[in-house]
């Protein structure tokens, strides 16, 4: 089935069933906060067959710092694939001199993405999830360029 990434839409969020390792994060998106993050330009949805499977993006910290979020559905593997590659094209265009990114240390599967996409590890922050888990502070920091 082909998989494509469009532009993020509010109500993509209502129709995404998250995996359960995120599931916490249901609540945390009201209609609100879907319609921010779409108007902010920095945000993907990721479908299949007609379905959500995953939605994405960028939020714009200020100071050229951007924080990096992905909401997936259970069934989203077989998608894994397109989602790194509009990712990456995504990083490498981005206008932030530092993007930042957060995983549960209970999920490894979020850190291995994380560290595919080309994020490094800043280390772990004791108690930082709402379960009272560690989490890992992830980033990927822009050079300056040498004149």
């Amino acid at each position: 089935m082909k998989v494509e990434v469009i532009a993020f839409r509010g109500a993509h969020l209502e129709d995404l069933v998250l995996q359960p390792a995120q599931a916490a994060w249901r609540g945390r998106f009201d209609p609100g906060a879907g319609a921010a993050l779409e108007s902010g330009g920095g945000a993907w949805t990721l479908m299949r067959g007609g379905a959500v499977v995953g939605c994405g993006g960028v939020i714009d910290r200020g100071s050229g710092r951007g924080e990096a979020w992905v909401l997936l559905a259970q069934d989203a593997g077989s998608a894994m694939l397109t989602a790194t590659r509009a990712v990456r094209r995504y990083i490498r265009t981005a206008p932030y001199r530092r993007i930042e990114a957060v995983t549960s240390v209970d999920f490894a599967p979020a850190g291995r993405w994380t560290r595919l996409l080309g994020f490094r590890s800043e280390g772990v922050m004791r108690a930082y999830c709402e379960t009272g888990g560690d989490a890992e502070r992830w980033a990927i920091v822009r050079e300056e360029e040498k004149a």
